[in-house]
């Protein structure tokens, strides 16, 4: 079957990847590492005999109105702060599960205060946001010591537990099947937030030197997630922690390089 949201333009860029997960289900990755996006349709048949469509894209790209066709009734709903696409947004109330119906699609969208989560218990699907990413870090939010992020990740451990489960997106990375690979992923955030935590406040305390306390932090990264996106999420995770500017991080890391 051909993309139900085909591109304007193919030939502007680099190709990316559509795929059709499910009637009317589709996911959208483009980029190295890929940036995933999903499109959810419905298409009826209004009183007038027109065939209407209804769209709802998680995490859209920033340019998806000059990259695709969109018709008729599209909205937006962002699993984390991204660059944002000028999209009607979906309306969430913070905490609790809202439900989301888009024609035969029901999602149920957890908004956490460290992100949302956005899981299709019917196929299985299941969008992590920041989180069970094989390229970078789980982002800290502004405002929050991790605790919030780790909160994140024990809500995504029980829906991959779910019998039903397929498939987990993350914002940025490869999608994976397999359970136990997504749980590895999963406690690889963990263990990454548990360090800083655990590490970074105390040397913060006893007065060390910034890079000492940033050559300890970069030791708790996963070898796997250490381009240079991933150092940018990380060094943005240690001035949420810490209270001290990114661009003094990012100077201390000019000095060690």
């Amino acid at each position: 079957m051909s993309p139900l949201i085909p591109l304007l333009d193919p030939s502007s860029r680099s190709r990316p990847q559509i795929l059709q997960l499910y009637q009317n289900l589709e996911l959208f990755s483009e980029g190295v590492p890929p940036r995933n996006s999903l499109f959810v349709l419905d298409r009826r048949v209004d009183a007038s005999g027109r065939i209407r469509s209804q769209l709802l894209i998680v995490d859209p790209p920033a340019d998806a109105l000059e990259r695709f066709r969109l018709e008729d009734d599209v909205a937006a709903l962002y699993t984390g702060e991204r660059p944002r696409a000028p999209l009607p947004l979906v309306e969430l109330a913070p905490g609790g599960v809202a439900h989301v119906r888009v024609g035969d699609h029901f999602l149920d969208v957890y908004v956490q205060k460290s992100g949302t989560v956005v899981y299709l218990p019917a196929v299985g699907v299941l969008l992590s946001g920041d989180y069970a990413s094989d390229a970078l870090p789980p982002r800290i939010v502004p405002g929050s010591d991790g605790s919030d992020e780790l909160e994140t990740l024990r809500l995504l451990a029980r829906l991959i537990k779910q019998e039903n489960f397929q498939l987990c997106v993350p914002y940025v990375g490869s999608t994976v099947r397999e359970k136990p690979k997504v749980m590895e992923r999963l406690a690889a955030d963990v263990a990454y937030l548990h360090g800083l935590r655990r590490v970074v406040p105390g040397l913060l305390q006893r007065g060390e030197p910034l890079e000492t306390i940033e050559r300890v932090a970069d030791s708790l990264l996963p070898e796997d997630r250490r381009s240079r996106e991933a150092q940018a999420v990380h060094v943005a995770n240690l001035s949420v922690l810490t209270g001290i500017s990114i661009e003094i991080w990012g100077e201390t890391q000019e000095i060690e390089e």
